[in-house]
């Protein structure tokens, strides 16, 4: 139970950790996990963030530092120039969040808040190529997700909701009710798609069918949510509320009426939206996809469903939930779910044994293998499922990069000299990833040149499941 245990609950094992776990008790394992507060940040893995100076840069900071900006002189707007030189320059952001968020992933004992921040980012995906967001995919993660992935998921709805990273990347910076002031003067001020996503992905569940009027309705709620300096008590962290760009009236939203009372309108609808039976079916079945198969059983979705509506969707009650299941106990669960690139590269690094001297060459490789960070395609990001990254190409990748990694080779080991380190040992890779190879793989192994071994079993079915 100590080896699935870590598999769920981390990117994977330590060396020793199994022990750890086992002596410990993994219930005990479990509850120091939930309660991430109570363990210290190591001083390697602080001193490592402190060295990337964009992530102690709030949203408004990284905007002055980084955003696109006239060189003066009467005019207004950039240039098309001028933007893409900011974002050249601005590039170094999306870069410190990645190497930010696989040193938490390699040296964090936080390991399951670490999860949790790459699923809840995942959820509210807001890729870094799309506009502005590039500017804040790691203040995004750092300021609306990070603080409630234990918490409230109203709170996480709200923070991600109201970020200008959201608010660009979902369009709903520039909405404008028709009847509001400044919406009166635009031949199409209502934008819709933030409100569709919220019903649906954010919420509800992808497959959702939100009705029409409940999409304008929401989209009406938030006319006005956008960026700028804040005018009123309520605005800041680069958000503002543009009364002009709003109209007051009362509207029908989800058979309830939401009274025209400016922003808080959208407070209210984003808490209706969050205690919804739909949301808490939908979020339920996604976390249990997430942790125990790809196809959980439906009474286990039904159990959590009921323990997020019970709870008023406190997150760390329904982990909890989860975690004391039979269903995640349940040994035919174990080993069965196929790991994205993120999870099967951070446990190689974890496993091996050796120094970790910088990340940006484990971010490039995640790239290469078709899963950059803060840059998933679309509104609802990569899919957790084994079909979505079990592919030909990918395969072929990933062993290129097992055998890479078997020989001591990754760049993260030895940067800048090209120069292998002694190869990896399988034997002592699959005793620390708590693995016994099938008897393929056991005779693969026995086939393989010496220095090819650790390369056969990091790329075999047993290190790249969990």
């Amino acid at each position: 139970m100590a080896v699935h245990v870590l598999d769920r609950l981390s990117f994977g094992p330590y060396p020793g950790e199994i022990e750890r776990v086992r002596a410990m008790g993994w219930q005990v394992y479990v509850e120091e996990q939930l309660a991430p507060e109570k363990m210290a940040l190591p001083r390697a893995l602080t001193d490592r963030l402190a060295a990337l100076p964009t992530q102690s840069m709030d949203t408004v900071a990284l905007f002055r530092a980084y955003g696109p900006k006239p060189p003066g002189g009467p005019r207004k707007t950039p240039t098309l120039d001028e933007i893409n030189q900011a974002k050249e320059k601005a590039a170094v952001i999306q870069n410190e969040a990645a190497e930010a968020r696989l040193w938490r992933a390699i040296l964090s004992p936080r390991q399951l808040e670490e999860l949790l921040v790459g699923f809840w980012c995942n959820h509210f995906n807001v890729p870094a190529s799309k506009g502005l967001a590039h500017l804040w995919v790691g203040s995004f993660e750092r300021e609306a997700v990070r603080p409630h992935v234990l918490g409230r998921f109203e709170d996480m709805l709200l923070a991600a909701t109201r970020h200008p990273a959201m608010l660009i990347h979902l369009e709903n910076w520039l909405s404008a009710s028709p009847e509001s002031p400044a919406g009166k003067a635009l031949q199409r001020p209502l934008a819709e798609l933030h409100a569709r996503e919220l019903l649906s992905s954010h919420t509800m569940g992808a497959d959702a069918k939100p009705k029409a009027q409940d999409v304008q309705s929401l989209a009406l709620i938030l006319a006005g949510w956008t960026v700028g300096s804040p005018r009123t008590p309520q605005d800041g962290g680069g958000f503002t509320f543009d009364e002009r760009r709003h109209d007051m009236r009362d509207k029908p939203f989800l058979g309830q009426t939401v009274k025209g009372q400016g922003v808080a309108e959208g407070v209210e609808a984003l808490k209706l939206l969050a205690a919804r039976p739909e949301t808490a079916r939908s979020l339920a079945g996604k976390l249990a996809r997430f942790f125990v198969a790809d196809a959980p059983p439906r009474e286990l979705e039904e159990r959590l469903a009921k323990a997020w509506l019970d709870s008023g969707g406190d997150l760390r009650v329904v982990l909890g939930a989860l975690f004391a299941s039979p269903e995640f106990a349940d040994a035919r669960f174990a080993g069965t779910k196929f790991k994205n690139p993120e999870r099967w590269l951070v446990s190689v690094a974890r496993a091996a044994s050796r120094p970790v001297v910088e990340t940006r060459s484990l971010a490039e490789h995640l790239e290469w293998l078709d899963m950059p960070l803060y840059d998933a395609p679309g509104t609802s990001g990569f899919r957790d499922a084994q079909e979505a990254w079990l592919t030909a190409e990918g395969l072929l990748k990933r062993l290129n990069l097992a055998v890479q990694a078997g020989q001591g080779g990754l760049p993260c080991w030895s940067p800048g000299t090209w120069r292998a380190l002694e190869p990896l040992d399988a034997q002592t890779l699959a005793a620390v990833m708590g693995r016994t190879p099938s008897p393929d793989t056991a005779q693969a192994l026995r086939d393989a040149a010496p220095d090819l071994k650790a390369g056969v079993f990091l790329g075999s079915p047993e290190a790249q499941r969990h």
